[in-house]
């Protein structure tokens, strides 16, 4: 009699058993609600529960019939790949193409996640269990959409199908264990009904939580790598951009507070759920940063969408005043390959974000010019350090000049990476991975030491009188122990404390303001020069000239430039008298030519830096371009 159970049996419990493992599948349909295709891996040789059928090239049998049905209630797709006569389970299963396995006999298919054994039977003398099987691609978190569609299906369309496989057995011992293990099949349907009401409130609410952002109530990372993995197909990745889209969140928490910073962020994911088409999709992935799937059909397509977005968003805080005002700027990528991970995107669009933030564009695209670059910078953060420890920056020096009789006044000291493996590099090429990495201060104090080395070695020789000017960033200058830092350097040196020129980056007063305003302060009582670089580029107000006290401003190069014009050259002349008024000295960069050097002398400029008198030079080489000038001058 056990041998009699067979098809019929093993259908039966099959039945159940695709109900169970349906929970695992993952729901989605055109306009998803969270959920994504089931992708099944059929058996075509498991007639009646499961076979291909080669005329209508379409699986067929129990099993296709109840994920029709499924389908057809809740929208669940349920999509079989590979059909064909031959039997490729375990080809899919082991390329993870499938989420579920269907009907096969245990031990046949390999690289399961999971299994489910559906029934045992005796054939030739062995037990064969039936079972299905899962990959680990299998979604979980959809087990409670799964169950609630089975809930829906009636108990007599279930037992009416397996009637249908009971009518193919001719023996009355067959339809009588058929009709019992039926009998239990619902019993334990009931109970599976019973238990999966109890939990679908929380496993909906967990569902929720998991794809949803509670703050905007728009998807998070979660949601959009889901989306990814299911409207990103390899026959549309071509038309997809994907825009990483933020402003200066701490900037707007610091000044207008947190409730501020949040309604920005819900009106951010307004706009861009409202703006977003059929294809297109988003989501808030931290805080104050939001990405946009969407599709293009071109490069020209995309910045029009990315402006429009971009001038909607930034409508935000027209309320704000100016001062407290940060635009929103966006990163774009562009797909340029099918099933690239979400950590590859998140990391190609937020480096086109940051160099848009970095040249105060509006948008960027991580093309590959730009993300080699990007690249070349992380290298060089790697072996900042290395760098540091090596001496491998050295100091160089651009003489200054006096406005008045051309002698030379002093020089502003900077560095150069000589690179063992890229050659001598700018400060535009290394300074952004200083700030990254942190080793800025580093930078800033190696450099402050070979200073105040200098200052000392000068104040023996012919150009004592000569001071020099030190560069330090926002992020040394705002530290708390700079002082102490400070003052362990410069005390170990003799030299005319009056020599040396602290040059402030203008956003050095732009945050920490307390910190920063101690430290120059102490400074300046102690006997060194103050001196604020780039004035006018867009950091300073003219308040920080009564604020802070400063000896120097260095007029930015962006205004000597414009000084050709009449306007630029009453600005030029403008804020030379202000700062005079104050007591400031004005000391004119970039000065390159006869007609700037001109118009610096005639706004009554103190002092000129720049090509005009002297390129960036080595030290040897400086102390050599010092004599042939004093000689020059005699």
């Amino acid at each position: 009699m056990v041998k009699k159970m067979t098809a019929v049996t093993a259908a039966c419990l099959f039945l159940l058993g695709s109900a169970l493992s349906l929970s695992a599948a993952v729901e989605y349909t055109v306009k998803p609600t969270g959920g994504k295709t089931v992708y099944v891996a059929g058996n075509p040789d498991m007639y009646p529960i499961e076979y291909y059928d080669s005329d209508a090239k379409a699986y067929k049998g129990i099993l296709p019939d109840l994920y029709k049905e499924i389908s057809e209630s809740t929208g669940i797709d349920f999509t079989y790949i590979r059909s064909g006569s031959k039997n490729e389970q375990n080809r899919l299963a082991k390329n993870r193409q499938a989420e579920i396995i269907s009907a096969h006999r245990k031990g046949e298919v390999g690289e399961l996640y999971d299994s489910i054994r559906l029934v045992s039977f005796e054939k030739d003398g062995k037990t064969v269990d039936v079972c299905i099987g899962f990959t680990d691609i299998a979604d979980g978190s959809v087990v409670s959409s799964v169950k609630e569609a089975i809930e829906k299906i009636p108990d007599s369309e279930l037992l009416s199908l397996a009637l249908e496989v009971s009518a193919q057995s001719q023996k009355d011992e067959s339809v009588k264990w058929f009709l019992a293990v039926t009998a239990v099949l619902l019993i334990i349907i009931a109970v599976l009904v019973i238990w999966n009401i109890r939990c679908k409130r929380k496993e909906k609410s967990n569902l929720h939580n998991i794809l949803t952002d509670p703050l905007t109530g728009i998807g998070n990372a979660n949601d959009f790598k889901e989306n990814m993995k299911h409207r990103i197909t390899p026959a549309s990745y071509s038309l997809y951009y994907i825009a990483y889209i933020s402003f200066d969140l701490q900037k707007i928490e610091k000044y207008l507070g947190t409730a501020e910073a949040e309604e920005i962020q819900k009106y951010a994911a307004h706009i861009l759920s409202a703006s977003a088409g059929e294809f297109d999709f988003t989501a808030r992935i931290s805080d104050g940063g939001f990405l946009y799937a969407f599709q293009a059909p071109k490069e020209e397509s995309a910045v029009e969408v990315i402006n429009e977005l971009l001038e909607k968003l930034n409508n935000s805080e027209e309320k704000i005043e100016e001062k407290y005002r940060t635009l929103f700027r966006a990163g774009v990528f562009r797909m340029t390959e099918a099933n690239i991970p979400f950590e590859s995107v998140l990391l190609n669009a937020r480096q086109g974000w940051r160099f848009a933030k970095q040249n105060k564009q509006p948008y960027a695209f991580a093309d590959d010019k730009l993300l080699g670059e990007e690249a070349f910078k992380a290298k060089l953060q790697r072996r900042l350090i290395k760098g540091i420890h090596n001496h491998e920056f050295i100091m160089h020096m651009q003489f200054i000049a006096d406005a008045k009789n051309g002698e030379i006044k002093g020089a502003e000291a900077l560095s150069r990476w000589q690179n063992p493996e890229d050659g001598t590099l700018l400060p535009s090429r290394y300074i952004e991975a200083m700030h990254l990495s942190g080793e800025i201060k580093e930078l800033d104090f190696f450099i402050f030491e070979q200073i105040c080395r200098t200052l000392e070695k000068w104040s023996k020789t012919d150009k004592r009188d000569l001071w020099i000017s030190c560069n330090f960033t926002r992020a040394t200058i705002c530290e708390s122990n700079f002082l102490s830092r400070f003052n362990e350097t410069v005390n170990a040196y003799s030299f005319e404390w009056d020599k040396l020129v602290i040059e402030l980056t203008e956003d050095s007063l732009a945050d920490d303001q307390a910190v920063a305003y101690t430290n120059i302060l102490a400074c300046k009582q102690a006997g060194f020069k103050i001196a604020l670089d780039d004035f006018g580029s867009g950091y300073s107000s003219f308040s920080d000239l009564c604020d802070y006290p400063i000896d120097i401003i260095k007029i930015d190069r962006h205004i000597m430039a414009k000084s050709a014009t009449p306007r630029g050259n009453a600005l030029l002349r403008g804020i030379t008298k202000l700062a005079h008024d104050l007591g400031i000295q004005v000391l004119c960069e970039g000065v390159e030519t006869e007609k700037e050097n001109t118009n610096a002398v005639n706004a009554d400029c103190d002092y000129i830096q720049g090509y005009y008198y002297s390129h960036v030079l080595p030290q040897e080489e400086a102390d050599a371009f010092f004599k042939k000038y004093q000689d020059r001058k005699k």
